[in-house]
């Protein structure tokens, strides 16, 4: 809470955990903990369904590894603003579950390049010419 409290002062409103764990060693705040890695982060998130709503948070997709974000309430349209321009959507607290505002994001895939394959490895090609 009072990374992004602290970080939203400036000119972004969505503000990206990757920031609030610079806050956090910038700070001497151990958001890392006894048990796995950023479980305390998350736990702070599980905190923050079962109280009062003072974050608002974003994430770009389903699973884990998924980029997520929060802002205060008071900056929502500007961090809904950039959310969107992300691709990212917010969640809410159901009482049970977190849940989509708006559906979960479609993750746009790479798309795949495909080169002919040759018939011969190169490898063998390099050794005939040497």
């Amino acid at each position: 809470m009072a990374a992004v409290t602290e970080l939203s002062k400036g000119s972004s409103k969505l503000i990206r955990a990757k920031d609030v764990f610079g806050w956090c060693e910038r700070n001497n705040v151990d958001y890392q903990g006894e048990g796995r890695s950023q479980e305390p982060l998350w736990e702070a998130d599980r905190e923050e369904a079962r109280g009062q709503r003072r974050l608002l948070k974003f994430k770009s997709g389903e699973c884990k590894q998924s980029r997520v974000g929060w802002a205060l309430p008071v900056h929502a349209a500007k961090a809904r603003e950039a959310a969107a321009r992300l691709g990212w959507h917010e969640q809410v607290w159901d009482g049970e579950k977190w849940d989509w505002m708006g559906g979960v994001p479609q993750v746009q895939r790479r798309p795949v390049r495909e080169e002919p394959v040759s018939a011969e490895p190169a490898w063998e090609l390099s050794i005939e010419g040497a």
